[in-house]
C-alpha cells in the first residue's frame, strides 16, 4: 500500500473516521448554517489549514466573512476537488468558452451555473479563505464576460445584477 506523499496529509492522523470529518460554520448571526466537509477536502483551504495546524484537535470552524449560500457552494468545489489542487488556468485567458480554459469540465460548469453576483461573491470568499485555485476560476470567468468588450460593454456587464435596466442607462 503507498504511503501518502503530501504532508498535508499527515493531519488526519490514524484516527477514527469521525475525524476526518470538519464542520464549517456560516456568518450569519441570527441563523449560522453548519456543513460538514472532509479534512482531506478543506485542506485545498489556507484558512482551514492555518487553523488546523494551530489547533489539531479542532472540529467546527467559524467562517466569519462568509453566508451560507456561498459557503456551500464554496464547500461543493473544495468536496468535488476533494483536496487536489486542479490544473492551474493559463494567463491570458485565450478564449471565452470556460470548457476551453478549465482541464476539468466539472469547473466549468460550476462556474457557467452561477450569476455574475455569485460569482463575485464566491472570488470574494475565495479570496477571505484563501482558495487561489478557486479565486482563479472565478476571476477567469469574468475575464471571458469581458474579453473583447468595449468600454461601454464592460461597464454594463459588470454593473450589479440588481439595478434594472432603465436606472442603467440613467446613470
Amino acid at each position: 500500500m503507498a504511503e501518502p506523499k503530501d504532508e498535508e496529509m499527515e493531519l488526519g492522523g490514524l484516527d477514527d473516521d469521525s475525524d476526518d470529518v470538519l464542520t464549517l460554520i456560516s456568518c450569519e448571526e441570527s441563523n449560522p448554517q453548519r456543513m460538514e466537509i472532509k479534512r482531506e477536502a478543506a485542506m485545498m483551504c489556507n484558512l482551514i489549514k492555518s487553523i488546523l495546524e494551530g489547533d489539531k484537535d479542532a472540529k467546527d470552524i467559524e467562517i466569519k466573512k462568509v453566508e451560507s449560500p456561498i459557503l456551500k457552494l464554496i464547500v461543493e468545489y473544495l468536496e468535488h476537488h476533494n483536496g487536489k489542487v486542479p490544473a492551474e488556468i493559463a494567463k491570458p485567458i485565450r478564449s471565452v468558452k470556460m470548457e476551453k480554459i478549465v482541464e476539468d469540465k466539472w469547473d466549468a460548469d460550476f462556474i457557467n451555473n452561477l450569476s455574475k453576483k455569485q460569482i463575485f461573491q464566491v472570488i470574494l470568499g475565495a479570496n477571505y479563505m484563501d482558495i487561489k485555485s478557486l479565486l482563479h476560476l472565478g476571476c477567469a470567468k469574468i475575464a471571458t464576460l469581458i474579453k473583447g468588450k468595449s468600454p461601454d460593454e464592460i461597464k454594463q456587464i459588470l454593473s450589479d445584477d440588481d439595478v434594472p435596466d432603465e436606472q442603467k442607462l440613467d446613470a
